[in-house]
């Protein structure tokens, strides 16, 4: 939930200023694929343990720890995460195309499981 909560307001300062201070590219920048493919990661996770868990105290600690989970397992440290979240969230236009992107997979991987859903009642 900290990350989405971290996400969700970086994409409300972006939406929100003309002027945002664009954030200098760090070393340690996450590849906008490999990010586009975390966070898409990070938003599906929150949604099922939301989902799971409706008591907030045991929801918010499964979502750290999974959250810490998740990104060990793609490789990427929360540090790293959170300054190429920054970097990203500072270029309103590459930040509006991330989320573009993670929505249009969502959908694909929506229509293909309504495809196999079809397949598997026929």
């Amino acid at each position: 939930m900290k990350y989405i909560y971290f996400i969700a307001l970086v994409f409300v300062f972006i939406s929100c200023s003309d002027g945002i201070e664009r954030k200098p590219k760090p070393d340690n920048l996450i590849p906008r694929k490999q990010m586009i493919n975390t966070m898409g990661e990070l938003i599906k996770l929150e949604s099922y343990i939301q989902g799971k868990y409706p008591s907030v105290a045991q929801y918010n600690k499964i979502m750290i720890n999974s959250g810490d989970s998740l990104l060990k397992m793609l490789n990427v440290t929360k540090d790293q995460f959170e300054v190429s979240l920054e970097y990203y969230g500072s270029r309103q236009e590459l930040m509006k195309g991330i989320y573009d992107e993670i929505l249009d997979g969502f959908n694909k991987e929506l229509g293909q499981l309504n495809i196999d859903k079809k397949d598997s009642l026929n």
